[in-house]
């Protein structure tokens, strides 16, 4: 038995000599019993060896079977590391904390595992925004609604984005910050829609308006998104973090699609100002048309102030909306109302643009956001142009005139002799004219070049008439009381045609006429080119 013992009881005495603590380390690790309840089990052992000892016939050592050794031998001070052969002495008993620490460890692992399955899910997604609107806008930001389109792997669970917060980048420049007001659910992968309710705040105003003026004109373009998402998973009790970081595409507005519908003058009302007569401004009145593609939402715009302005950019007019503008995505009608008003030095520039209008030509545009009664809309689209073609000014689906016809006073028969003659004729004539446009005008210097037949054949050069000749607005086929001198110039051959024609019963012919009229609209004076054919010519009797 003492050699037993020593066998049994060699392997902790070798520990605890190597190291009373690791010894103390493992025992208590091992749950190995006090020594208090085997005390009886030690009586045995003793009784059992002195037994032994007698029937041998001689006296045998005493030996702590605990310890393996003689009990007489001095103890050394180490810590009592029993060795009983019996079964489940040794075996393993969980404590609370140990539960504690694997638990924790096993929660560790799991959500470790969770969040690298749910940042894998993140950068796999595709997410295109439909629609985009923000409402409420007040200072640097606005309430956002975000209708997208999300397209996941499939995942086998709902799966919910809770506690969203992102950056968004313009051209890798932030301009600003969301914030989700309202958990996200996802589904459980493949194609899902979903609504993001939030807050917008602008952060770089620069860049912003970099974004909106974009935005406005291009059929296309991304927004960058970037931040911390909060992914709620059912089987974890506390959510996964996860980043996003992605470029997300956006149907632009291409230029809004403005179709001018409606655009004329009118006289304006006169303003009484002290000491100075009363100025008529010509007062401007346009509907338009405008097509929204985007997926961006203007809404509400609040009312706006536009200039309006030439393709080489001569300013020519302002003009506000009559109310709050409302730009959805699809078409939406606006009406706006304003004053002509042409800078003194562009009034040169302005004629020839006049006349192209009144000669049916289309011409283009740029209407240029000059201001709004929403302060976010106001520092972002502030001198953004957008592009529009007005339509040239038709009647009865044919170019506006306004020469209609030229009586000539001369004596035929003296004036063609004369005329084949010379080939110089100085005379008169009377002119019967329209004013196609819904103002009145007044007219100061007329200066006409002729032509028959493609040939020049005299002019009317009048560099200043004594008496403005006044035409009301619309007014039609109108001769006023005026005798223009009129000097005709031609080969023999023209003017025996022309006569020939012009002597006839009710003769006429037909000329075509270039002319530079200096006229006053409203407040301001006008040098305008106009071309005008087929122009009736006849003898006045």
């Amino acid at each position: 038995i003492p050699e037993l013992g020593r066998r049994e009881t060699g392997m902790e005495t070798d520990l605890a000599a190597v190291s009373p603590w690791r010894a103390g380390y493992w025992s208590s690790w091992l749950s190995i019993p006090e020594e208090e309840p085997y005390r009886e089990l030690e009586a045995q052992a003793g009784a059992s060896s002195g037994a032994d000892a007698s029937a041998a016939g001689g006296d045998a050592p005493a030996v702590d079977w605990r310890e393996g050794r003689d009990a007489a031998a001095p103890r050394e001070g180490v810590p009592p590391a029993p060795s009983v052969d019996r079964p489940g002495l040794l075996q393993w008993r969980p404590r609370a904390r140990h539960v504690f620490i694997g638990s924790f460890i096993c929660l560790a692992l799991v959500t470790i595992a969770f969040r690298m399955t749910a940042q894998q899910l993140v950068n796999a997604s595709e997410i295109t925004i439909e629609r985009f609107a923000l409402t409420r806008p007040m200072g640097d930001g606005a309430e956002a609604s975000i209708d997208a389109k999300l397209v996941l792997p499939r995942i086998g669970f709902g799966a919910a984005l809770r506690g969203t917060e992102l950056v968004l980048n313009y051209r890798d420049q932030p301009c600003g910050r969301l914030t989700a007001r309202e958990p996200i659910l996802l589904g459980d992968g493949g194609e899902a829609r979903f609504q993001l309710h939030g807050a917008l705040s602008v952060t770089e105003f620069g860049v912003f308006k970099q974004l909106a003026g974009e935005l406005l004109v291009a059929p296309n373009l991304t927004l960058g998104l970037r931040g911390g998402l909060t992914l709620g998973v059912p089987p974890l009790p506390l959510p996964v973090g996860a980043v996003l970081e992605r470029e997300v595409a956006m149907k632009g507005a291409s230029g809004l699609d403005v179709r001018i519908v409606h655009f004329s003058f009118r006289d304006g009302q006169p303003r009484e100002f002290p000491g100075r007569p009363s100025p008529l401004p010509l007062v401007l009145e346009i509907h338009v048309e405008v097509n929204n593609p985007s997926s961006f939402d203007f809404s509400p715009l609040g009312q706006l102030q536009l200039g309006i302005a030439s393709a080489s950019g001569l300013r020519f007019a302002m003009v506000r909306t009559d109310s709050n503008v409302d730009l959805p995505p699809g078409v939406s009608n606006l009406s706006l109302s304003g004053e002509l008003a042409v800078a003194d030095e562009d009034l040169e520039r302005f004629g020839p643009l006049l006349g192209d209008y009144i000669q049916g030509q289309e011409i283009p545009l740029q209407s240029i956001f000059l201001s709004s009664t929403e302060p976010l809309y106001h520092k972002a689209l502030g001198g953004i142009p957008i592009t529009a073609a007005l339509p040239g000014l038709l009647t009865n689906n044919q170019p506006a005139r306004i020469f209609e016809r030229v009586k000539l006073d001369i004596n035929a028969f003296e004036d063609a002799y004369s005329l084949a003659r010379r080939r110089d004729l100085h005379d008169y004539c009377y002119i019967e004219g329209t004013n196609p446009l819904n103002v009145s005008l007044t007219f100061y210097k007329i200066e006409v070049d002729i032509f028959y037949d493609g040939e020049w054949i005299g002019d009317v050069h009048v560099p200043w008439l004594d008496t403005p000749i006044n035409m009301s607005a619309y007014q039609q086929r109108y001769t006023p009381p005026v005798r223009f001198p009129v000097r005709l110039s031609a080969s023999t051959t023209t003017v025996l045609s022309m006569f020939e024609r012009l002597m006839l019963p009710n003769g006429l012919i037909y000329v075509d006429v270039a002319v530079n009229l200096t006229f006053s609209a409203g407040n301001q004076v006008y040098t305008m080119p106009h071309y005008d054919t087929g122009v009736e010519v006849s003898l006045h009797l």
